[in-house]
């Protein structure tokens, strides 16, 4: 069953290339940009969710990124 989003493809799409942009244009290497996402991601769980909540909603993004990695070829 497909997961519906209450955000639009195309408002997700804008704020990406709008990251994307900022990282391309500072020419980041890979590992420097999964640092600086992964200090945004834990930037955002510690200001905006509630403490009781940090766990659950990590544990979800955790499981979310690691379906959304391919790690076979086709």
């Amino acid at each position: 069953m497909p997961i519906i989003s209450k955000y639009s493809s195309q408002q997700i799409e804008a704020i990406l290339n709008d990251v994307m942009d900022v990282l391309h244009k500072n020419d980041v290497s890979v590992d420097l940009s999964l640092m600086i996402l992964g200090n945004s991601i834990t930037h955002i769980m510690n200001s905006q969710v509630p403490l009781n909540k940090r766990a659950e909603i990590s544990e979800k993004f955790t499981k979310a990124l690691t379906s959304s990695i391919k790690t076979t070829e086709k």
